[in-house]
């Protein structure tokens, strides 16, 4: 049986932060390493409140499983994605890669941190004014 998160009403406003905000969340789930048919997120609406509910395959790796060993992760296609981003442009903005990738700003950090974890990429400068470059 999937695990499974039930996000509060008040947090799926936050998630969503537009009206393609459902469509986002289905999307951003399909992304994920492991996504089968099955883990579709699910909403429910009640007169007083509207749950989302986003399924989690029961393969998926514990936050913290990893910690220290990045190495044997694998890359996201979103990832991959944000690497060809930086090889055509090595000033790019988190905030121009969110956009271009319809992502969150703290998706993209999430992202930046595991490849600088793994060695892939480094950051030199200010953060709205430095430059990526690819290590490996």
């Amino acid at each position: 049986m999937p695990m499974a998160w039930v996000v509060p009403f008040s947090l799926a406003l936050i998630m969503m932060g537009s009206s393609k905000g459902l469509t986002r969340i289905c999307n951003e789930t399909k992304a994920l390493e492991g996504y089968k048919d099955g883990l579709k997120p699910m909403f429910k609406s009640t007169p007083t409140q509207f749950q989302t509910i986003i399924f989690a395959s029961s393969d998926t790796p514990n936050v913290g499983d990893h910690d220290g060993d990045v190495s044997e992760m694998k890359l996201t296609e979103r990832q991959r994605r944000i690497l060809n981003l930086i090889k055509e442009s090595p000033t790019i903005t988190g905030k121009k890669m969110s956009e271009t990738l319809s992502v969150s700003q703290r998706t993209i950090e999430r992202d930046l941190s595991a490849l600088q974890k793994k060695g892939i990429i480094k950051h030199e400068g200010k953060d709205n004014d430095g430059m990526w470059f690819l290590v490996k």
